[in-house]
């Protein structure tokens, strides 16, 4: 059972010595809550001298922490079968996100447990009727010392992820690698807010105390500000990287694989990683005398960011120039199921296969790390906070400069308003207007 447990828990087992350790640990907690409860000045409700009033808050506090730790150690000794009796209340925000998860998207569920994960590190197993405005306020100036990227390997094998939360922040500093920036650290915070909001609506609290607080603006230049957003690829850069896909002999480059034509269709089309990655044979059919692609997620283990990313685009004939379409039909001969519309080059298998979900889902994720490494390593296109999501920047740029309609762009790239819904885009004559400004459309122009 103890392989199931998350990271911080399998951490704080291991941590302790083992079963018999947290169990011991567990019982220290307990008897030294006894102890400091035995010892607290009496709270009559009387207003009493300002040294006695300092001298319950102290107890009280002292007392919160030693049974948030103490219930955490339980948390982690039930879930490996244990049957402990925990100190009071334990209904905590470990609790709330399962009831919370079925309502948000996975990974927006997944990245709550994380940082619910680092908050109860940080604070101990604390009840959610207990949390006040300073958890929030402690945590996210806490999180100034976690590392943007947690993937590393450790000597002893471990991943960054699996360590502490003091274990990662010392490994960060000692490494001087990068931490969360501002706007990271603002995302954490409204995940929680949200989080202890869902709280309140379900009446497992009265209220939330964390909906108005907000992490202070520290003063910055605003070439400062410029830098933490991600930018656009250069038409430069852009043509670097077809140009890099295309005259490659490497059968990771193969006109079959997600490496050759993610980039080709993520540069003319703006999708996102995991809408390019996604794409299937059915997602691509002749609408209304124009060959099209959906972008959905009506697929097993498929997702869009929004309702309005759910669409239909003609296909940028310069796709079609280079052999999308003549792609799609002769895989879908080969291949009569329903698969996606890229494969990949195995790594290790040293054979084509198909594309394969992560533990969250994404059919993306490996292939992301090899475009990273593309970009990065083989390409040296740094500096700003690129990635691959800058294509759909440099795409929204080009749009601009060829001065389509901006409902068009907005249907076109899923950021659809009203304009574009009733405007009937995607379907009938709508698809030919589409098209007319699609066409227009280069992003290796400047």
């Amino acid at each position: 059972m103890a392989r199931n447990l998350p990271a911080d828990q399998r951490a704080l087992l291991e941590g302790a010595g083992g079963l018999p350790g947290l169990l011991r640990q567990f019982e220290r907690g307990k008897a030294a809550l006894k102890f400091i409860d035995a010892g607290a000045p009496a709270d009559d409700g009387v207003v009493h001298s300002d040294q006695l009033q300092i001298e319950i808050a102290e107890h009280r506090a002292a007392s919160d922490a030693v049974k948030a730790q103490t219930n955490r150690d339980g948390r982690v000794l039930r879930q490996i079968g244990q049957d402990v009796e925990l100190v009071g209340d334990v209904f905590s925000l470990r609790d709330v996100i399962e009831k919370w998860a079925p309502t948000v998207d996975p990974q927006t569920a997944d990245s709550a447990r994380y940082y619910v994960r680092r908050f109860t590190e940080l604070n101990g197993e604390i009840p959610v009727t207990d949390l006040v405005t300073a958890h929030l306020r402690d945590f996210a100036e806490a999180i100034k010392g976690l590392p943007t990227v947690v993937s590393a390997k450790l000597p002893d094998g471990r991943s960054v992820n699996d360590m502490s939360f003091s274990g990662i922040v010392a490994w960060t500093k000692k490494n001087g690698k990068a931490t969360l920036s501002d706007k990271t650290r603002k995302k954490y915070v409204s995940i929680m807010k949200r989080l202890l909001g869902f709280a309140a609506e379900q009446d497992y609290r009265q209220g939330n105390p964390w909906v108005d607080y907000k992490i202070p603006k520290k003063k910055q230049k605003h070439s400062d500000e410029a830098k933490e957003d991600r930018r656009p690829f250069a038409a430069v850069e852009v043509r670097r990287i077809l140009d890099a896909v295309t005259s490659s002999n490497e059968p990771q480059f193969a006109k079959t694989t997600i490496d050759y034509w993610g980039p080709w269709i993520a540069a003319h089309h703006g999708t996102r990683l995991q809408e390019t990655s996604q794409l299937r044979l059915c997602d691509f059919e002749v609408r209304n005398g124009l060959y099209c692609m959906q972008i959905t997620d009506e697929g097993e283990g498929m997702r869009t960011k929004t309702s309005a990313t759910v669409r239909w685009v003609p296909v940028h004939p310069k796709l079609l120039d280079i052999g999308l379409r003549g792609h799609v039909e002769t895989r879908a001969v080969e291949i009569p199921a329903d698969p996606l519309a890229f494969n990949q080059w195995g790594r290790y298998s040293k054979v084509y296969e198909e594309l394969q979900p992560d533990t969250r889902g994404r059919v993306s994720a490996e292939y992301g790390k090899r475009f990273g490494y593309l970009r990065r390593d083989k390409l040296k296109i740094i500096g700003g906070k690129v990635a691959f999501h800058s294509f759909r920047h440099r795409l929204q740029d080009a749009a601009d400069n060829a001065g389509i309609p901006d409902s068009h762009r907005r249907y076109l790239v899923g950021r659809a308003n009203k304009d574009a819904t009733e405007g009937g885009y995607g379907d009938g004559a709508g698809m030919m207007y589409l098209y007319e400004s699609l066409k227009k459309i280069d992003p290796l122009v400047e």
